[in-house]
């Protein structure tokens, strides 16, 4: 693992982070948003383990549930030297608004309930999360007393870093100039979304911030990695791309082809998926490499995403389940049973809608042959 600066702080931090680790969608709507995990407290924290153990040192969380989870896991393993664990308010200024009242009450609220969460008594970052809702440019007074009360937790060692993330990059730029006291700017960066790479790389470097590359598997459909491709059927003529390509390995590569990124967060549900992110660290792209990348983002975007869903209905996961359901759904006008997602047996509901989907597109002359015999269906 190669490690790199997090901006003007100096702390060194691995290349590669752990990023999501979400098993389910959101089971709670508006402002304050919940998801579930469905694999025991000891699987999760094996994942994290083997993160660890590949040279991981950057734990990025969002929602509390991902913030109580990962605190869990450092605690199962009896690990939190040497690691740099970011906690965030997703919504952060949103959520300000919708309530109002005294705002550095609101951060102090919100610092607190991220350490509980935690289960610790200091958080390495604290991330205002999504400030491109709300609009903290346009309410200047406010934010900077928010960003001086997280300095004054900072002061009392609750914090080391403050950081903010979008999902706009050009609003990061501004939001960046606007208020300079923040260390780190996380934003989407991948092969196909660059838009990072203008505005925002400019602000950064002329604030000596840190630039935190988030979304780098996912490309353009919310939730549905392009790494799901690999379990579709090449195509000639339709699908040109080989499954045995490493994609989130070389996608993770061209991300750090960027020097000016300091470190990525891409999302770990497995020890495999953690151990193949890291292997990316140190590795250039080739000019075979580069073309396969290319392959893959025209996969991602062909016949209207259509077969990304469906490739993604092979996995496991609940959250990308129902991205790829809902997606499929909504283009090819299915009929699909609702999912309770707070139930015990939500993911394996999924699973089991999944499949039949699958089963029924492998009897389709359009998507069979990118899914293959019925064996390969029922496997799904």
């Amino acid at each position: 693992m190669k490690y790199r600066t997090l901006g003007r702080s100096g702390i060194r931090v691995s290349e590669v982070g752990v990023g999501g680790h979400r098993e389910g969608v959101e089971t709670q709507g508006g402002i304050d948003r919940t998801a579930r995990f469905f694999a025991s407290d000891q699987e999760r924290a094996r994942v994290i383990g083997a993160a660890i153990d590949a040279g991981i040192t950057y734990f990025d969380s969002t929602y509390y549930c991902e913030i109580e989870s990962l605190g869990q896991s450092l605690r199962l393993l009896g690990r939190r030297d040497g690691l740099i664990v970011s906690g965030m308010r997703v919504d952060f200024f949103a959520n300000y608004l919708h309530e109002r009242g005294d705002i550095r009450a609101y951060v102090r609220r919100e610092v607190e309930g991220c350490l509980r969460a935690f289960g610790f008594d200091h958080v390495d970052q604290f991330i205002c999360g999504a400030m491109e809702q709300g609009d903290p440019v346009s309410h200047r007074p406010e934010m900077e007393d928010a960003i001086d009360e997280l300095d004054r937790l900072r002061q009392q060692g609750k914090l080391r870093l403050i950081g903010f993330s979008t999902h706009e990059p050009d609003y990061g730029a501004r939001l960046l100039s606007a208020f300079p006291a923040f260390d780190t700017a996380m934003v989407p960066y991948n092969f196909a979304n660059r838009a990072a790479e203008g505005k925002l790389a400019a602000e950064v470097q002329s604030r000596t911030a840190a630039l935190i590359a988030m979304k780098t598997l996912v490309w353009h459909i919310y939730g549905i990695p392009v790494t799901v491709l690999r379990h579709l059927r090449p195509a000639p003529g339709r699908l040109e791309l080989c499954p045995d390509v490493p994609i989130g390995r070389l996608a993770l590569q061209f991300v750090l082809a960027n020097q000016q990124i300091s470190t990525c967060v891409p999302a770990v549900n497995s020890i495999e998926s953690a151990r193949q992110n890291a292997s990316a660290s140190g590795r250039t792209l080739d000019a075979g490499e580069l073309r396969s990348l290319e392959q893959y983002a025209a996969a991602m975007v062909a016949e209207d995403f259509v077969p990304l869903a469906i490739a993604a209905l092979h996995e496991k996961n609940g959250r990308i389940l129902a991205n790829a359901l809902g997606l499929l759904g909504r283009k090819l006008k299915l009929d699909l049973p609702s999912i309770d997602w707070g139930a015990n047996d939500a993911q394996q509901k999924a699973q089991q809608v999944a499949k039949k989907v699958l089963r029924d597109l492998a009897a389709d002359d359009q998507w069979a042959p990118l899914i293959g015999d019925r064996e390969m269906a029922n496997a799904g």
